[in-house]
C-alpha cells in the first residue's frame, strides 16, 4: 500500500545515525545503502532513544502516542500506520504542537515501514480490531483472525529492520499474537526471549485500582500482579500478594470477576463503538516508558508481562506465562513469580487449558502447521447415541 511520509522537526539534510558525516545528497537509495553498512559496521551503536508505535493512528495508538510525547527519556517518537482512514500524519502534526523535547515522525503506508522502524529501541505493536458493541463478548479466537495479518506483518518487519529492538505486543488477543510474534522471529533467527513482551499492563492496573479503592490505600505505593495470560479466561489477579488475606473470600472473588470482565463492562457502559481506550492507552504507555527506563537508566519493575519464562519449573510449570519482570539494559533481567493461595492456584489451573490453546493457535499460524483444538477443550461428555437402523418396509408392514 502506497502512502506519504512526513518528518516533523528534522533538518533538511539526511543525517545518517552512527556515521561521522552528513549526507547532503537527498537520495533515499544512498541513505538505505548507508544504513545497511551501519548494520555491519563494528563501531558501537549509539542508541537514539527511539520508540516506534505501529498502529499509531488507531484509538489506542493515539492515546499511547500522546502520553509518550511527554516523556523526556524518549527522544524520537516514530508513528506508523498503514490504514489511510487513521490519518496518522494529521495525528502526528497535532502531537508535534506539544512543547516537549520528543521529536515526532509520522509514516503512512507500508512502503515506509522500514524508515519507521530503523534504529528503534522499542517497538509497540498496537491497533487492529478490538471487541466493540454490540458484540462485546466476541471470542478471542475470532478477534485473532481479524488481527493476524497486522501482527505478522509487523513482526516480519521488526525482524528485518530492527532486530535489536525490544518488541511489546498489545494488539488483542495478546496470548495468540505473542506466540505468533515469537515464532515469526524464530523463523528469522533473531528471537531473543528477553526482548519480546506481551503487554498485560491494563489488567494489573485495573486489579491494583480496584483493590486500593476498597482498602483506601494509595495505588502509587501498591502493586497487584496478574499471572497466567491476558485474556478474560486466562488472567488471574494475585490479590494475596497485595495483602488481601484479610478480605472475605466473597470480596476477593468479586474483585477477580470484575478484573476478568472489565473489558465487557466498559464496552457495554460506553455503548458508542469504543472500548476502554483511555485506560488501555495510559497503561500501555507506562509499560513502554518502564521498558525505556530499564534500557537506558536503571532496572525497572513491571507489574505484569506475558513472557517466555527462563525456568518454567519455577513458574507453575508454564513455559509462557504472565508474571512481574524486571527490565534492564539487555531486556528482561529477572522474573518475579508470586506465591499463590489455594483459590488462585485453582483459577490458574483452570486457565492453563485456554492459555495453551491460544498459544498453540498463534504458533501454528506462524509456523504454517495444522491447528487442532486443545484436548482439554473437547468435552468428553458430548457423546451422541447411534442412529437407529432403518427397517425394511416389509418388516414394518408385517408388524
Amino acid at each position: 500500500m502506497l502512502g506519504r511520509v512526513i518528518r516533523i522537526a528534522r533538518p533538511s539534510c539526511l543525517v545518517v545515525p552512527k556515521a561521522n558525516h552528513q549526507n547532503y545528497v537527498t537520495s533515499e537509495i544512498l541513505a538505505k545503502i548507508e544504513r545497511e553498512c551501519d548494520r555491519y559496521c563494528p563501531v558501537p551503536r549509539s542508541p537514539p532513544h527511539k520508540v516506534t508505535v505501529i498502529g499509531a493512528g488507531s484509538d489506542v495508538g493515539r492515546m499511547v502516542s500522546l502520553f509518550l510525547k511527554q516523556q523526556k527519556i524518549i527522544k524520537v517518537l516514530s508513528m506508523f500506520d498503514e490504514e489511510p482512514e487513521h490519518n496518522v500524519l494529521g495525528v502526528a502534526t497535532d502531537l508535534a504542537h506539544i512543547d516537549t523535547s520528543t521529536r515526532v515522525e509520522a509514516y503512512q503506508g507500508r512502503i515506509y515501514m522500514p524508515d519507521a522502524l530503523c534504529d528503534s529501541d522499542v517497538v509497540l505493536i498496537c491497533g487492529g480490531h478490538y471487541a466493540l458493541p454490540p458484540c462485546c463478548c466476541i471470542l478471542d479466537r475470532d478477534l485473532f483472525f481479524q488481527n493476524i495479518q497486522h501482527v505478522r506483518t509487523a513482526a516480519i518487519a521488526c525482524a528485518q529492520f530492527c532486530p535489536q529492538a525490544v518488541i511489546a505486543i498489545q494488539t488483542p488477543p495478546v496470548d495468540c499474537n505473542f506466540a505468533l510474534c515469537i515464532d515469526t522471529l524464530k523463523l528469522a533467527n533473531v528471537y531473543d526471549k528477553r526482548k519480546v513482551l506481551g503487554v498485560n499492563a491494563i489488567n494489573s492496573m485495573r486489579a491494583n485500582q480496584l483493590f486500593c479503592s476498597l482498602t483506601g490505600t494509595d495505588p502509587s505505593t501498591s502493586t497487584t500482579p496478574v499471572v497466567g495470560g491476558t485474556g478474560r479466561c486466562t488472567r488471574v489477579p494475585v490479590f494475596s500478594a497485595a495483602k488481601a488475606g484479610n478480605f472475605p473470600q466473597t470480596q476477593v472473588e468479586c474483585l477477580t470477576r470484575l478484573v476478568r470482565e472489565a473489558d465487557d463492562i466498559i464496552c457495554r457502559v460506553k455503548s458508542n463503538n469504543e472500548q476502554g481506550h483511555l485506560s488501555i492507552g495510559f497503561s500501555t504507555a507506562r509499560f513502554v516508558v518502564n521498558i525505556m527506563t530499564g534500557l537506558f537508566e536503571k532496572p525497572t519493575f513491571i507489574d505484569s508481562a506475558l513472557v517466555e519464562q527462563h525456568q518454567p519449573d519455577k513458574c507453575y510449570n508454564m513455559p509462557i506465562c504472565a508474571t512481574p519482570v524486571t527490565v534492564g539494559k539487555h531486556g528482561i533481567e529477572e522474573y518475579a513469580i508470586p506465591t499463590l493461595d489455594e483459590t488462585e492456584k485453582r483459577l490458574l489451573e483452570d486457565a492453563k487449558c485456554d492459555l495453551e490453546d491460544m498459544i498453540n493457535l498463534g504458533s501454528c499460524y506462524a509456523m504454517g502447521n495444522e491447528y487442532s483444538l486443545h484436548p482439554c477443550k473437547i468435552c468428553p461428555c458430548c457423546s451422541y447415541p447411534p442412529c437407529p437402523e432403518a427397517q425394511p418396509c416389509a418388516e414394518r408392514q408385517a408388524k
